[in-house]
């Protein structure tokens, strides 16, 4: 009678163990910096500041996007955010924060005033 040979569960674990390892190491290089975050998806508002301001009729956003922690592009700043809007008065700042399993991010600065 042919004798079969055993498969050996132990190594399986081990291949497992490091995929499972390698994943969890690498997905966190493409979270948002700011506020909390889900694991597999995130997508909050947070307040930045508050400006003197009371006019608001204009709205600036200024991004930033990253793809899979590799690649990251973009300008995020409360500057870029004025001149897109045409913003010389700041009523409030806020950030918008997207990410998809690490492979997708944008972070966003919105700003709101005259």
């Amino acid at each position: 009678m042919p004798v079969k040979k055993r498969r050996s569960v132990g190594k399986n674990w081990i291949v497992v163990i490091c995929v499972f390892l390698m994943v969890m190491t690498i997905e966190g290089c493409g979270f948002v910096g700011d506020g909390p975050f889900g694991w597999g998806l995130t997508y909050n508002k947070l307040p930045i500041a508050k400006g003197s301001s009371s006019n608001v009729n204009k709205t600036g956003q200024a991004c930033i996007y990253s793809f899979m922690g590799a690649i990251s592009i973009g300008d995020g700043s409360i500057e870029a955010a004025m001149r897109a809007g045409g913003i010389t008065n700041v009523y409030t700042i806020d950030s918008y924060n997207l990410n998809f399993f690490g492979l997708y991010t944008r972070q966003c600065t919105i700003v709101l005033g005259g």
